[in-house]
């Protein structure tokens, strides 16, 4: 069918109605999406999850996560305000200190052990269980083997910790050159994902990362110095992270103290 509508309807008309419709679905679409700063993002939130789909979100700055309620459509996330910890000039609570500085004192077995990377399918499943009253989660069977594939390529990581060899805290994000996300912790005992996520801030400090988003600012986050950054001002910072060759090594930081 379209060599014969092609056969019939000369180039010249093809490609001025191609540039018509083009105009007006484009148009269509940021009326549907509320604006033209969410076309694009409203858009991709219409395909299947796969690592692309995902990768292009987080390289635009947005957080794409599956809908909770069983929809295929993906829900996509770009706030005007972004929670940033600042990757030079993170802070330790005087609480975290405090277990720092004690942990060092326990015995072998009930010592915390931190890891990168050394069981990240396990540290994904924590993540992903409900907690409290909460009967959904948004890392859902989909999500967890998209997050699977794209540790493979090795852009999601996990950082964790364990006492007596058994995993008790952690989290996972991605890792894009200079950006990192982070996406959930977990910790089944005291303070385990506190630690593991302290680690992580010197880690992403010693491999020279740019930028660290990690959620919304006005949280517990606040207690390694979280920051309230604006919408541009986090794009133009995403830009610059992203351009930077920065590579999430496996080496564990070690505490200065």
């Amino acid at each position: 069918m379209s060599k014969q509508v092609s056969s019939i309807i000369p180039k010249n008309v093809r490609k001025t109605t191609k540039g018509f419709l083009q105009q007006v679905f484009h148009t269509a679409l940021t009326k549907v999406s509320g604006g033209k700063d969410k076309a694009i993002s409203w858009s991709y939130s219409q395909y299947e999850l796969s690592p692309y789909v995902i990768l292009q979100g987080y390289l635009m700055g947005a957080y794409p996560m599956p809908d909770m309620n069983g929809s295929k459509t993906l829900n996509w996330y770009d706030p005007e305000i972004r929670g940033i910890i600042p990757v030079d000039n993170f802070k330790m609570g005087k609480d975290l200190l405090s277990c720092l500085k004690k942990d060092k004192l326990k015995d072998a077995g009930k010592r915390f052990e931190v890891k990168v990377n050394a069981n990240f399918h396990e540290t994904l499943l924590a993540c992903s269980r409900p907690r409290g009253e909460k009967t959904k989660t948004w890392i859902t069977p989909e999500y967890i083997k998209v997050a699977l594939e794209l540790h493979q390529i090795g852009i999601a990581h996990s950082i964790e910790t364990y006492q007596n060899g058994r995993l008790v805290g952690g989290g996972f994000g991605i890792a894009i050159n200079g950006y990192y996300a982070s996406l959930s912790m977990f910790n089944t005992v005291d303070n385990a994902g506190k630690v593991a996520f302290y680690y992580l801030l010197l880690k992403l400090k010693a491999d020279g990362f740019k930028l660290h988003v990690s959620g919304d600012a006005n949280s517990w986050f606040t207690q390694y110095g979280a920051i309230n950054m604006e919408k541009q001002e986090f794009r133009d910072s995403l830009v610059k992270a992203i351009a930077s060759p920065v590579v999430f090594s496996n080496k564990v930081p070690e505490l200065s103290f």
